[in-house]
């Protein structure tokens, strides 16, 4: 598109602005108030028929197009993390606590901005643009109430892209890559029950805690021995609770854990020998587990076609030079995740990593999303959009 890059230069400093505005008012997910209004007023701006309250505080975009065709959806997320942020900025965070330390903010502003200058060529355009704006990705279940409320359908979507600032591909660079980008995502609470006593007599008590302990190092060779070393897996105990009163045998310990891979049939398999393990350990010691096991959301898995198409596209628009594709996979996790189990798409990496500083993480209290990232992003969503709408490869 010869002329797309200045028209996304023109709305520089209204991106900026934008993405400025969005980060002085971090809310946490499904109470987006202000974030949703705000989304939804400038979707209204440039166009687009808006449903708001969608799956809770999500907001929903749709532009028609003047000739039929495929539904390409833009997504982005609206919720910050709770976390204090240290960046000095003068737009920095007015609520204590809080903060886009994820780049949702950027996020936003980049597919806000593609909305926009879609919105242009709507006179042109075959088929139709859907801007989804999801509430609770950081706490989850925001983008599987969206699939619920129907986001996915009316019109029915064809292909998703999100982007996401990352600090894993050189600054001014585009990730893209076929296949597994991001793990599965299950949380699990285990129950070890003994029989409370005295800490002087703990012959006449079933301690749970030893029997916790020795849990905790069995689980780890379920992926040193029992799961493909070729296959990614990984189980970890984050939380423990025990314990009154440093005499007292209690009579439970609780622990909470997760478990990230990226086979579906690992997966099946974790789940299966946790409980197994658990089971088999404190039965040994005279004790008891209990289980709960919670599948929070599936693989991120690049569909493999549209990939293609996008690489091919934007290596016309910006140089091949300027697209990455061999970064590391992660066994961090996404809720982009769950509209790929629908319908197939891109998580759309822009790269933040400056070679000369210090890499700067998602998720860091000084994490800032580089605002030179918002319309190489914008002009990489329009670019696939648009020649997607043309070829719907």
């Amino acid at each position: 598109m010869a002329n797309l890059e200045r028209v996304v230069e023109e709305i520089r400093d209204e991106l900026i602005t934008l993405r400025r505005d969005l980060h002085r008012h971090p809310e946490p997910g499904f109470e987006e108030y202000y974030t949703s209004e705000k989304v939804a007023d400038y979707l209204k701006e440039c166009g687009y028929e808006v449903a708001t309250g969608v799956g809770g505080t999500g907001v929903i975009g749709v532009l028609y197009g003047a000739q039929a065709g495929p539904t390409f959806a833009l997504r982005a997320c609206l919720d910050a993390l709770d976390i204090p942020e240290e960046t000095g900025v003068d737009y920095a965070s007015e609520i204590p606590g809080r903060m886009h330390a994820c780049g949702h903010d950027g996020n936003m502003a980049v597919v806000l901005g593609a909305a926009k200058i879609l919105s242009r060529y709507k006179n042109v355009l075959n088929g139709n643009i859907k801007a989804i704006f999801q509430p609770s990705e950081e706490n989850t279940g925001g983008a599987a109430k969206i699939v619920e409320a129907g986001g996915l359908k009316n019109p029915d979507v064809d292909v998703i892209i999100t982007p996401h600032i990352w600090h894993d591909v050189p600054k001014g660079k585009l990730g893209l890559r076929p296949g597994p980008v991001m793990a599965s995502s299950d949380l699990f609470a285990l129950k070890v029950d003994g029989v409370a006593g005295h800490g002087a007599w703990p012959h006449m008590a079933v301690d749970p805690l030893p029997v916790a302990a020795e849990v905790i190092l069995s689980l780890q060779r379920i992926v040193s021995r029992e799961i493909d070393p070729m296959i990614p897996a990984c189980v970890s105990i984050g939380k423990i609770e025990y314990g009154t009163a440093s005499n007292v045998v209690s009579k439970s310990v609780m622990m909470h854990g997760t478990v990230r891979t990226f086979d579906r049939y690992a997966r099946d398999f974790l789940q299966k020998r946790i409980g197994e393990i658990a089971d088999g350990v404190a039965h040994s010691a005279r004790a008891s587990s209990t289980m709960e096991y919670v599948r929070v959301m599936p693989p991120l898995v690049n569909d493999p076609d549209f990939v293609e198409f996008s690489t091919d596209v934007l290596a016309r628009a910006f140089g091949r030079e300027a697209i990455v594709s061999d970064y590391p996979a992660t066994m961090g996790c996404e809720e982009f995740s769950v509209y790929l189990e629908h319908v197939p798409g891109l998580f759309l990496l822009l790269g933040s990593r400056d070679p000369k500083e210090p890499i700067v993480e998602i998720h860091n209290p000084k994490f800032l999303f580089p605002e030179e990232c918002l319309p190489i992003g914008v002009r990489a969503l329009c670019e696939i959009a648009l020649n997607y709408s043309k070829t719907a490869y």
